[in-house]
């Protein structure tokens, strides 16, 4: 009886080698699909193509985040420019390496609070701060001023916290990030981001309390 011929192989069952998989960019855990949604997103495509001024079209779009970031965490001070400036070269040794393992945002907020931790402790005692850009015309002289002074004396409270501390405090109290979210930027777990934000609104509350001022405009604000 012959034997019946082995009907050949098709082409796309042939066995291919498997790629290499990619060297991982330390703190950039995999929690997210690629944000192709993200306007950042494409100018890092193109960075990756070799394509000439992708990276600075990157940084163009991450620029006003980045300073955002750094004015929330610092406050408004003279070398908040060099700051941003700092953060801005972080990112362009770092946006390279972007494996898109987290959102575009998540991962330059990362290395700009990294930045940001360089510049905790640099202050004058006597410097003026404020948390946010002043308020709107609108509101009458006085309560412009009593609020950048309210500002400034919660930074003055702010800069008498630990750093981790601090940072959980205006990554969830001011940004408004959820501390899951606050603990993918920092780097650490979301209990240990519950545990540091559980300390600082404490030891803020209780350091304002006793604050005569804070006591006063927090009575002439009630309704």
């Amino acid at each position: 009886m012959a034997t019946r011929p082995r009907p050949p192989t098709p082409f796309l069952q042939r066995s291919t080698p498997a790629a290499a998989p990619s060297p991982r960019v330390a703190n950039d855990p995999p929690t997210r699909p690629r944000p192709v949604d993200d306007p950042a997103f494409p100018a890092l495509e193109r960075l990756r193509a070799a394509e000439p001024r992708a990276l600075q079209a990157a940084l163009r779009i991450l620029l006003p985040d980045v300073r955002r970031w750094l004015q929330r965490q610092l406050g408004q001070r003279p070398d908040l420019d060099d700051a941003t400036q700092d953060a801005l070269l972080a990112l362009a040794e770092a946006l390279p390496r972007f494996e898109g393992r987290s959102a575009v945002r998540t991962f330059a907020h990362r290395i700009t609070l990294r930045v940001a931790y360089r510049y905790f402790g640099k202050r004058k005692r006597d410097e003026g701060l404020q948390l946010v850009p002043p308020p709107p015309d609108e509101i009458d002289p006085e309560s412009r001023a009593m609020d950048r002074e309210a500002l400034r004396r919660l930074y003055r409270c702010l800069d008498r916290l630990p750093p981790k501390r601090r940072v959980a405090f205006v990554l969830c109290c001011v940004e408004g990030l959820a501390p899951s979210e606050a603990a993918e930027v920092a780097g650490c777990s979301a209990n240990a981001m519950r545990t540091r934000l559980s300390h600082a609104r404490a030891e803020v509350a209780r350091r304002l309390s006793g604050d005569p001022y804070m006591k006063t405009l927090a009575q002439r604000r009630r309704p």
